[in-house]
């Protein structure tokens, strides 16, 4: 695992879906980044994917960039900059891809700088601080008392609460040790002094189940209050 001081050093590249920044050779990749998924052959495909209309000399194929399916220009012409695939301008996708792209622009904005810079919490009695790694965002570190948990390795993330209807008191999180050995961390609000920044971290921190093809980070289905939006035209293993 790449130390989370060692910076990403990226190139510019211009790849058939536009100009996009990428990770240089032999530099870390953040777990964030997606590539470009492979497209749909134009051969194999005769009318819109949404509208089903025929193509045409006039009526032209247009891949979505985000799920690389094929749709008519009126099916297939919004325009949105996909951050985490790295480019650098606004790219066509389809109107069933623009909104998983738009709410991954909004966790990479406003969600991931609050993951990276951290919040205090009680571990186990003791205060400490608690942050995703940053470059590569491959693991939870801790400012002490406690080895960094790679994310890959959480199996269930869930709120403390005193009760019901109380409000959330700390994180539980489950992960598998290097040896494999099933763990649990339980990170407490600190009530005595108001510290509205754990709370945000904690409800950034479940936004991680919620991007879509993050298939070496969290799942959805081990968050106890998550969803993700997953596009019905996306297969199991597209890019």
């Amino acid at each position: 695992m790449a130390s989370s001081s060692e910076q990403v050093r990226r190139n510019v590249s211009q790849s058939k879906s536009g100009t996009k920044m990428v990770a240089a050779d032999g530099s870390p990749s953040s777990v964030f980044d997606l590539g470009e998924p492979p497209w749909i052959a134009d051969a194999e495909v005769t009318r819109c994917e949404a509208c089903s209309c025929q193509f045409s000399f006039f009526n032209r194929k247009h891949h979505c960039r985000f799920c690389g399916h094929i749709f008519c220009g009126k099916c297939c012409d919004h325009s949105v900059t996909s951050t985490r695939q790295g480019f650098v301008d606004p790219v066509r996708l389809c109107a069933e891809c623009r909104p998983i792209v738009k709410k991954d622009n909004e966790f990479m904005a406003q969600k991931l700088p609050v993951l990276t810079d951290g919040a205090s919490f009680l571990l186990e009695g003791s205060a400490v601080t608690c942050k995703v790694s940053e470059w590569t965002h491959t693991s939870l570190e801790f400012s002490e008392s406690h080895e960094p948990i790679t994310l890959s390795s959480i199996t269930k993330v869930e709120d403390i609460r005193n009760d019901a209807s109380s409000s959330v008191a700390g994180l539980s999180l489950k992960y598998k040790g290097k040896d494999g050995v099933s763990s649990e961390v339980q990170l407490m609000v600190d009530e005595s002094i108001k510290n509205k920044s754990s709370l945000i971290f904690i409800g950034a921190l479940k936004k991680v189940g919620q991007c879509p093809k993050l298939d070496v980070l969290l799942c959805e289905d081990r968050f106890s209050s998550s969803s993700s939006p997953v596009s019905s035209h996306l297969g199991a293993g597209g890019g």
